[in-house]
């Protein structure tokens, strides 16, 4: 970079070296907010040697990820990502992340995922039966398995219970933490020490769960071709639909694409949503009138008083407006991928300055769901906000949970209709309050997770509970 030429734009600087490396790995969210606070929509600082902008303006971000995003490649933290990810759809660059998109984004339209609906409430179903009134559980670690469980079974047709699927999950569990600890600067440098325990139990974790996924496709394949001979359709799960797509050339994808994919979709298909429902019930849990009303819509939907209650449905999504809501402003609040990077690839212009190439650029889900200059009040829990007036009124990228653009997250639909199951099938049941004395800490990682989880009490809605 040619530094004596460029002129940035306003922000922290520091003449203690590592300063700001140690303020962003210590704690990311506050200190990116201060940043957007005193210095506004576009802002510059150094990490290290690194140039970074942090970009904090609704219409800049829709410029970069929409109109420009081929002068951009895939941040820091998704490269480290590729370790575990391969080249799936989140980590996948170019005219290769194009074809990819363009195969597995149908399967994922509303119509299509419409048949795993039975998939979600079933699942949940499953957790609640094991749970006790006045009993505590760690609510995070307990929305973690039924997502997983739900992703397994919608995506490869995985049935949990099994020995190989459990080992599957302790394995998945043990590469998806080694992976966050690659995002810190010390996992990278201890990550080439390969006699390390955690770095030879990552390594071996993924070896078996290629093991497993491979074996898997394999087995698929084989279904498939026996299905096939008898005139009879393939599989419902996502897995037997990508080994069948074809290309516009008539070609399908590999067994290394089919397992990047398989492996990303798990990731992202199951822990994200887990965070966001986390971090619902504990907002639901500090604020009883919403609860109520949830308990309300959530009962008169379902054709009961809290007693009787029909399972629910796909038919009932439409109807769940409050809880629709509930759920738009929980992922406000705590947005489940809280922050995206991109890497300039030329020289970019944007206001007013001229970002140089090799540069990275921030922008921080967190940072501006909590901007008041689009929230009144940004810090409270207010549901009720998003009235169709409103949401037409927000600029695009002052809210996107999901991402956006090219790169958007293809399972939104699939996100939106298991969230929102989730809780109408939870809640017909119970009732949670959190555990007095606890800290409840975030921890921002790829996605935001509450550090040691967050513990509730039970409370039954039905007597036989």
């Amino acid at each position: 970079m040619q530094k004596s030429s460029i002129e940035f734009p306003p922000g922290p600087s520091s003449h203690i070296p590592g300063k700001m490396v140690r303020s962003i790995v210590k704690d990311p969210i506050n200190t990116l907010s201060k940043i957007a606070e005193e210095y506004g929509e576009l802002s510059h600082f150094k990490l290290g040697r690194m140039h970074v902008y942090l970009i904090n303006n609704p219409d800049y971000i829709e410029k970069i990820l929409i109109y420009d995003y081929s002068n951009f490649s895939k941040g820091p933290r998704l490269q480290i990502a590729k370790r575990l990810l391969g080249e799936g759809l989140v980590t996948s660059e170019g005219e290769f992340h194009k074809s990819q998109r363009k195969l597995i984004q149908p399967l994922f339209l509303p119509k299509k995922i419409s048949s795993y609906g039975a998939i979600m409430t079933d699942r949940a179903l499953r957790m609640i039966q094991g749970w006790k009134n006045g009993s505590v559980v760690n609510i995070h670690s307990e929305l973690m398995k039924v997502t997983l469980s739900i992703i397994c079974k919608s995506v490869m047709d995985y049935e949990m219970e099994s020995k190989q699927a459990k080992d599957f999950g302790n394995e998945f569990e043990i590469t998806k933490k080694y992976s966050s600890r690659l995002q810190h600067p010390l996992g990278q440098i201890l990550d080439r020490v390969p006699f390390l325990p955690k770095v030879a139990q990552s390594r071996n974790a993924g070896k078996t769960l290629n093991t497993i996924v491979y074996g898997l496709i394999s087995e698929r394949r084989k279904e498939i071709e026996s299905r096939a001979k008898d005139k009879s359709p393939p599989g419902e799960d996502l897995l037997s639909k990508l080994i069948i797509v074809q290309a516009d050339d008539g070609s399908t994808m590999t067994d290394t694409q089919l397992r990047d994919e398989i492996i990303t979709i798990l990731i992202a298909g199951h822990e994200t949503t887990s965070n966001a429902l986390t971090w619902t019930y504990y907002l639901l849990s500090q604020n009883p009138q919403i609860e109520r009303r949830v308990f309300e819509e959530i009962d008169q939907v379902l054709g009961g008083n809290g007693e009787d209650n029909k399972q629910p449905s796909i038919s009932d999504l439409p109807k769940l407006k409050y809880v629709e809501k509930v759920l738009r402003e929980s992922m406000r609040l705590y947005p489940p991928v809280w922050t995206m990077g991109r890497f300039a690839i030329n020289d970019y212009p944007l206001g007013g300055y001229t970002i140089p190439k090799g540069s990275s650029l921030m922008f921080s889900q967190y940072v501006m769901h909590h901007n008041e200059k689009y929230y009144d009040n940004p810090e409270t829990f207010d549901p009720d906000r998003w009235t169709e007036e409103f949401k037409m009124h927000l600029p695009r990228f002052s809210y996107f949970p999901f991402g956006g653009g090219i790169r958007g997250c293809v399972g939104e639909s699939f996100a939106w209709q298991e969230g929102i199951l989730l809780i109408a099938t939870i809640s017909s049941y119970w009732s949670m309050r959190l555990v007095p004395n606890q800290r409840v800490k975030l921890q921002p990682g790829i996605t935001l997770n509450p550090k040691n989880g967050i513990k509730m009490k039970l409370k039954s809605r039905r007597k036989s509970s």
